[in-house]
Parts: C-alpha cells; sequence; structure tokens
C-alpha cells in the first residue's frame, strides 16, 4: 500500500523533494500557493556552490547536493526528454583589498583542504579564460573555482514536476494551504483556501519564505526570519561569459540571451535600509569589472525572499510530538534542493535517519 504524501510548495525544495517521493511509489500531490518557481525560487541567484558553507557538516551536504545536481540533470533527461538548466562553468573570485585578498586566500586553502577544487590564477590568466572581465593591477590571483556553476532553476523546476507527475503525482497550482488538520499529536493532511482538504500520512512543508506560517498553522512556533534580496537583469549584451564572478563591487553571471543577472550584498542592505541605490547604481559599480556591462541598461529587477532559520543553518526533518509533520527550508534551497529530495525519500519512506543530518533537525529549536 503507497503511503498518501502531500508536499507543500513548488519551489526548488518541493519540485524535487515531490520528484524523489513520486519515484519511489508514494501516491504525491503538490499544493502551490502561486505558479511552480514563482517565488523564491524564481528569483534566486541560483550559484551551485560550497564556496562560503560553514561549518564542516554544512559544506559537505552542498558539496554532495552539487554532485547530484549533474547526475539529476542526466537523469531527468531521460525521464521527460528536457536537458539545459544546468551550466557548470566554474566560478571565478577575487579581491582587491589587501586584507581581504589574505581573507581569501586563507579561504581558498580551507577550501582545497575539504576537497573542493581549486585554482588559483594571476590576473592575466583569468582575463584569458574570460576576456571581458577587469582585473585590477592590486590583484595578487583569482580563485578558480572549476566545478561550480548555475542553474536555471524555472526550467529544473518544470522537469521535475513532469517527472514527478510521469510517477503519478498530482500538481494543484494557485492553491494556498490555510489551515493544517491534526488528530491528537498527529498531522493528518491540510486544507486549503477554497476549503478543499487533502488527508495524508505525512505532510512535507517546503514552503520556503513562509515555513514559519505553515508551521504555526500546525501549532509550532519556529526562529525564522526573511531576508529579501535584489537581482538586477540586463538587457541582452554582446558577450562570451560563461563563469559565475565574485568580483569586489558585486557578482554576476549569464542568465540567457545575452543578458547578464547581477546582484551584490552590500547593495542589498542599503536598498532594503531605504536609501537612495537604484538598480542603475549598481550595473555602473559592477561594470568596472566586466566591459560589457558598460552602456548596458537594466531590463528588470526581482526580489526574492530568503527563508533562514535563526542560525541560518538548515531545517530538515520531523517536528518532535507531532507525527506526520516532516520539514524541508534552509537558504542554499537552489544547491541543496537534489539532496534534501533523496534524503526526504529516504527517511519518509525507508525509515533511514541521516545522521549528517542530526545538528539540523527542528527540534534543536524546541528544545532550546
Amino acid at each position: 500500500m503507497s503511503t498518501d504524501i502531500v508536499v507543500v510548495g513548488a519551489g526548488s525544495v518541493g519540485a524535487n523533494v515531490a520528484y524523489r517521493l513520486a519515484q519511489r511509489g508514494a501516491n504525491v500531490t503538490v499544493l502551490e500557493a502561486g505558479a511552480p518557481g514563482g517565488g523564491t525560487s524564481g528569483a534566486s541567484f541560483a550559484w551551485l556552490n560550497s564556496f562560503k558553507k560553514t561549518p564542516r557538516v554544512y559544506f559537505d551536504l552542498n558539496l554532495a547536493s552539487m554532485a547530484e545536481h549533474a547526475s539529476l540533470a542526466e537523469e531527468l533527461g531521460t525521464v521527460t526528454g528536457r536537458s539545459g538548466w544546468h551550466h557548470r562553468g566554474g566560478g571565478m573570485h577575487w579581491e582587491e583589498d589587501p586584507k581581504a585578498q589574505d581573507s581569501l586566500r586563507d579561504a581558498a586553502e580551507r577550501l582545497e583542504a575539504w576537497g573542493y577544487p581549486i585554482e588559483l590564477l594571476s590576473p592575466a590568466a583569468a582575463m584569458e579564460l574570460e576576456p571581458d572581465l577587469i582585473v585590477d593591477s592590486s590583484v595578487r590571483e583569482v580563485v578558480h573555482t572549476p566545478t561550480e556553476g548555475y542553474v536555471e532553476m524555472v526550467v529544473l523546476i518544470g522537469a521535475l514536476l513532469e517527472g514527478a507527475r510521469k510517477y503519478g503525482a498530482t500538481l494543484r497550482t494557485a492553491t494556498p494551504v490555510t489551515g493544517v488538520l491534526r488528530e491528537g499529536d498527529r498531522v493528518v493532511g491540510v486544507e486549503t483556501a477554497g476549503g478543499e482538504q487533502f488527508r495524508a500520512d505525512v505532510v512535507v512543508a517546503c514552503a520556503g519564505p513562509t515555513a514559519d506560517d505553515m508551521l504555526r498553522l500546525a501549532g509550532i512556533e519556529m526562529p525564522f526570519t526573511r531576508e529579501p534580496g535584489r537581482l538586477i537583469y540586463t538587457a541582452p549584451v554582446a558577450s562570451t561569459l560563461r563563469h559565475i564572478v565574485y568580483a569586489p563591487e558585486g557578482h554576476f553571471r549569464p542568465d540567457g540571451g545575452g543578458r547578464i543577472v547581477l546582484s551584490d550584498e552590500h547593495h542589498d542592505h542599503e536598498w532594503q535600509e531605504g536609501m537612495n541605490w537604484p538598480a542603475e547604481r549598481s550595473l555602473e559599480a559592477i561594470s568596472r569589472h566586466f566591459r560589457p556591462l558598460t552602456g548596458a541598461r537594466v531590463e528588470a529587477t526581482r526580489i526574492g525572499v530568503r527563508p533562514i532559520p535563526k542560525d541560518r543553518l538548515p531545517m530538515v526533518g520531523p517536528v518532535p510530538g507531532l507525527d506526520g509533520l516532516y520539514v524541508v527550508v534552509s537558504h542554499s534551497g537552489v544547491t541543496l534542493g537534489p539532496l534534501w529530495g533523496k534524503v526526504a525519500a529516504a527517511e519518509l519512506l525507508d525509515g533511514q535517519t541521516d545522521a549528517r543530518l542530526e545538528t539540523f533537525r527542528p527540534g534543536r529549536f524546541l528544545s532550546s
């Protein structure tokens, strides 16, 4: 007899979880409040990496999921006949301030010791790989990370959901969940804004930045915050850019059709606090690192609201004292999505507890 599972949310995490559960034979219903990929996942820089991820166990999870992305691209190509969303062009990182350069070198040495492929390039060698880059003469070295890349996340979500449907899953869009059904200390389903009830053996909360609202419906309070970030998309420019670039003024990557997507956390902080930092100012600042951005124009901006548990680490697993509710929420949801899908399937369908997640369980907040 198959297990009935409701997955709430169809972003990167929810789509991956739904795909793996359906593939394993579960009877899966996906409920999405809006459109798949229409929330945080569709407004993500979508950088596949483990570059700044600490502690070590969190680094290892991200590194493992980078490999999962590569195998998932091949697998979904076979299942759905679709491909082309996974781009592993590598990353380039550099700093200009001497102390920042020292910190970057320390980070590179730590990453290499942890098994992350690292190459130290001269500025000239970096600009040979990417001829449109401008690396200041004060830079001692550029850190090249050849296994990093990015995904076209909404395209991937479409393939995941198509794969899930091929394995029997049902997708309901424009269906916000407004209630959690309980029988004593057990969650037995959800209720939607339209009054429909979906009963299940397990409800998996993959609601991203509204995950705390979902938990609150079940009577659980979790310390949680939301952090908005702005992405800026240029009109098409003539460029051969392949890498993700983390430069002193900001980060940028190709976005298809000749467009460049860029952002910077320092610009974000100013913008979030209501200061006058228009998108054009960010574009001008970053253009000193990339020739084609000179004279380019802003075509669009998007705001992504990132789900951040209080300690900034993932929250994955069952909620203690409330059977039938499984939570998957994390920053780095794009990188970690494929791994979360496999973890959730193994834990929910096989009862295999993943030891790597010992410190990332929801119970860490409930016991404090």
